[in-house]
């Protein structure tokens, strides 16, 4: 589990410090692709893990991610829309490429190593996202209105990743 948990710590650190090579160049249309990026790589992870899960707390979990990543994607949808603030992810974004391999590595396991997995993922991806979002993105914000849904958003992240913790220990698969 140690061994998995590092590679998918820095499998989520790679998918999400991807987009910010270069810190210097984040701006709102950068920031708005990030976001919506990280909610989609975490809608698709959920997904699979309503579809693969063998444990019930897991599929649950998957269930609540998927739920709570559609509503924030789509509020932050729906307020570039408002703003006038068109997605573009900074140049050099790997995120893409870096979500699909750790979505093959997923989908590839079954049973208890599934659930071992998905739960070692999404203690890395939300952890790695809490990171950018209080190191890189919210001071990068400029657009009052996005940083008040980015901050007003960041304690579900945080609640994920301590339900996601809960479910692991729960299954003794800390």
């Amino acid at each position: 589990m140690v061994k998995a948990l590092t590679f998918l710590t820095s499998t989520a650190a790679a998918v999400l410090f991807s987009f910010s090579v270069q810190a210097t160049t984040l701006d709102d249309a950068a920031i708005m692709a990030i976001f919506d990026q990280a909610n989609m790589a975490d809608i698709t992870t959920a997904r699979l893990g309503l579809k693969k899960a063998q444990a019930p707390e897991v599929r649950a979990l998957a269930r609540m991610v998927l739920t709570d990543h559609e509503a924030v994607q789509q509020m932050g949808r729906d307020l570039a829309k408002k703003q006038g603030i068109v997605a573009l992810p900074p140049d050099g974004d790997t995120s893409l490429t870096a979500q699909a391999e750790a979505y093959a590595r997923l989908q590839a396991k079954s049973g208890g190593e599934f659930d071992r997995a998905y739960l070692a993922h999404e203690v890395a991806f939300h952890q790695g996202v809490i990171d950018a979002i209080k190191e890189s993105l919210l001071p990068a914000i400029a657009d009052p209105e996005f940083k008040a849904l980015v901050t007003k958003v960041l304690p579900g992240f945080e609640h994920h990743l301590a339900e996601t913790k809960k479910v692991a220990a729960h299954l003794g698969m800390n």
